[in-house]
């Protein structure tokens, strides 16, 4: 089966792990019966600068012929903040109804020094998952500014809503269970629309153990106890998910150990890591590989329903780790290698 994939290379340090990205799905073609065609889709910051465009309309055509999209960090010092979040990220979020991020989190053995938790707190290790909706809440781009006031709607709806839950009740049944709604109903309209339909939906699954938690409580408990026993599947709208799921990935060590995916059940899902484009450290060779290697592990999971090749390509990053690499991100002071050295020793194990 040969698959399209559309690859977005981004900005800053996008080119470096996009292009190892590349590379570990090559190996897995090369050992497995799939296939797959790479065709390149200019996006992002350089784009605007050298077409005035963020997303080309001939970038956005290759894309919706594509299987999958494989994309880099995106963003520049030199544009305005927001021109190529709103006109690349959010619009192709949208486009392609790309209405669920999944952000796995998870504690790869070997790194718990790189977490700024304590030994104790992460002895029975961390693995949840957060799924926020994408596509809705403050993100929906409905709002603007004048001289002296500026507003966004926090815009939810029945259909929005109540798609994203029944997902995340979805992921619930096939993990531990454990469904936990993340909110602020306490004060916005908007969150306590979200609880009351969490909470009808809740009695439709008694088979799912289900409850709400406050945002600002959500961002203390889970550093005081992030054990898998608590924390299973957190589902969330669009601002808080941004928020909880980068606090979720200092836990785990670093961004750079955390990838992303943007799914449209049925249509073009579009996978990524989850740092930065990293302007001030871009062609030094120094950028961590393994979220953009894990954000091909979880194309293989979701969009081609490929679990024993996504499981592969997780444990080459294991054995990665366990050989000792370690980006300056995840050292923890001690010795670091090369992207390109991490990069090797995760694709040594694939090939």
């Amino acid at each position: 089966m040969t698959y399209k994939i559309g690859v977005i290379e981004g900005d800053g340090v996008g080119p470096e792990v996009v292009g190892i990205g590349v590379q570990t799905l090559e190996a897995i073609a090369a050992q497995s019966d799939l296939d797959f065609e790479f065709v390149s889709a200019p996006v992002g910051g350089t784009c605007f600068l050298e077409s005035g465009k963020v997303l080309p309309e001939s970038s956005l055509e290759i894309l919706k012929g594509c299987d999958a999209v494989l994309k880099g960090p995106m963003g520049r010092p030199d544009i305005e903040a927001g021109v190529v979040e709103r006109d690349g990220i959010l619009a192709l979020r949208q486009i392609f109804e790309q209405y669920v991020n999944i952000r796995p989190v998870k504690l790869f053995k070997g790194l718990e020094a790189a977490s700024p938790l304590k030994d104790r707190l992460l002895e029975n290790g961390v693995d949840f998952v957060i799924i926020r909706e994408n596509s809705e809440g403050l993100y929906a781009r409905m709002g603007g500014m004048t001289a002296t006031t500026a507003t966004d709607i926090n815009l939810f709806t029945q259909k929005g809503v109540s798609r994203i839950l029944e997902f995340a009740f979805d992921v619930a049944k096939k993990r531990r269970g454990n469904l936990i709604s993340v909110d602020k109903a306490n004060v916005l309209s908007a969150s306590l629309y979200w609880r009351r339909l969490f909470d009808a939906m809740a009695k439709e699954h008694p088979e799912i153990k289900c409850s709400s938690q406050l945002v600002d409580s959500f961002c203390i408990l889970v550093l005081q106890d992030p054990s898998p026993s608590r924390w299973d599947v957190v589902v969330t709208d669009n601002m808080f998910g941004d928020i909880i799921s980068d606090e979720a990935a200092a836990i785990v060590g670093s961004l750079g150990m955390s990838p992303s995916a943007n799914f449209a059940p049925g249509g073009v899902s579009m996978f990524e890591p989850v740092h930065g484009s990293a302007p001030d450290i871009a062609g030094q060779g120094i950028v961590n590989p393994l979220a953009t290697i894990l954000a091909t592990a979880m194309m293989l999971r979701y969009a081609f329903g490929r679990e024993d090749l996504a499981q592969k390509v997780e444990s080459a990053v294991q054995s990665a780790l366990d050989a000792g690499y370690r980006t300056k991100d995840i050292a923890a002071g001690e010795k670091s290698c090369t992207t390109a050295e991490m990069g090797a020793a995760a694709l040594g194990v694939l090939r």
